[in-house]
């Protein structure tokens, strides 16, 4: 992975993460920002995947996987 592909990958995280939380604000709005409603849940679910795939990246890019552009 190149660093620019690093980068495009986090954009595309930050991006999935913009929409999770626009759509948690809109269930929060409602009073349905809860652990029992199951499109709460699927966000959250959805969020944590995301962080775990930035944290993959992140650790990647520490301990130097990424390869030198050509």
């Amino acid at each position: 992975m190149t660093l620019d592909q690093y980068n495009e990958s986090i954009k595309q995280i930050l991006a999935e993460q913009q929409k999770i939380a626009q759509s948690t604000a809109q269930l929060a709005m409602s009073g349905q920002a809860i652990p029992g409603n199951p499109q709460f849940t699927q966000l959250m679910t959805s969020q944590w995947s995301l962080m775990q795939q930035m944290a993959k990246l992140n650790t990647d890019l520490m301990i130097g996987v990424m390869t030198p552009k050509k």
